[in-house]
């Protein structure tokens, strides 16, 4: 047995995984092993915030709306993230 799990995954998720093993300089297999350890070892209901997925470069936020999320809640997780992960110069 090699050790390795073959997992089928929708081609804009694995473009997006590419994206971002190359932004930090890992394999794609790399990536992906690292997510999915991080996501075994965390209690149930735990949940986590990964900076990086929010915040680029240039200090610019990148918040995606969640499902059926209506304005004032969006409104509020933004302030939540800048304050959390903003530039505060």
């Amino acid at each position: 047995m090699s050790g390795l799990a073959q997992v089928e995954i929708e081609r804009d998720v694995a473009d997006a995984a590419e994206r971002r093993a190359a932004e930090a300089g890992l394999t794609v297999t790399t990536y992906i092993s690292l997510l999915l350890r991080r996501n075994f070892e965390r209690a149930p209901d735990e949940e986590s915030v990964l900076a990086y997925d929010h915040v680029d470069s240039a200090g610019e936020f990148h918040i995606d709306r969640e499902p059926n999320e209506d304005d004032e809640s969006y409104r509020r997780r933004f302030a939540l993230y800048e304050n959390l992960f903003g530039r505060h110069d």
